[in-house]
């Protein structure tokens, strides 16, 4: 998966748009269906910086209330997934499609003006993904089950919707997907070992 997300970060720095990247975004672009583009539009709004940090915060919070420190801090380690963005976004340097309306008013406009990864899809495999690693932890019966689901279909919906949209072409879609997996895998193994310690230490 490195080697992938490597290959995936150079081909898109070589090159501003691959031929399958034209025909998936003409053929979901083509759907015309209202229903589907408010749907769209819904499951992207989450990956929105400031609603996104939001979302980290209440989840945080929820955490902490209940004392579970470990998992408040690794859920408050989401956040990295910005920052990891931010510097593949420069490091990378690939054109937005041409579709693409960049906000003005947006204060990260020189970072967002670039097309590879997508944020909303890092971010939404970080943080949906860890929410429903510590859901199948720590939940039981129907609300680990409405939880893990939940944020399955979100991680699976963002995709095609950052294409239909326009704000991303297919391959930046594929590598968010692949970057996104490995940070998560990262902050799951980091949180394994520090789990690990703790019941060590409180063994002895």
């Amino acid at each position: 998966m490195v080697i992938c997300a490597v290959a995936l970060s150079f081909t898109a720095h070589m090159f501003a748009v691959f031929p399958f990247d034209l025909k998936i975004s003409h053929e979901l672009q083509e759907v015309k269906n209202p229903l589907f583009a408010s749907g769209m539009q819904w499951v992207s709004a989450p990956g929105d910086t400031w609603v996104g940090i939001i979302l980290i915060g209440v989840v945080c919070a929820l955490y902490v209330s209940r004392r579970q420190s470990l998992e408040a801090f690794f859920i408050l380690a989401t956040l990295s997934n910005f920052a990891l963005t931010a510097f593949l976004k420069v490091l990378v340097a690939r054109p937005r499609p041409p579709d693409f309306f960049m906000d003005p008013a947006d204060f990260m406009a020189s970072v967002n003006q670039y097309s590879f990864p997508s944020g909303h899809v890092l971010f939404f495999v970080v943080f949906f993904g860890f929410v429903a690693y510590l859901a199948w932890l720590h939940q039981t019966g129907l609300s680990r089950l409405m939880v893990i689901a939940s944020c399955a279909a979100l991680v699976i919906l963002i995709g095609p919707s950052r294409v239909y949209l326009g704000a991303h072409w297919a391959s930046d879609v594929v590598g968010s997907y692949v970057i996104g997996v490995l940070w998560l895998f990262v902050l799951i193994l980091g949180y394994q070992l520090l789990a690990y310690q703790n019941h060590r230490s409180f063994d002895a």
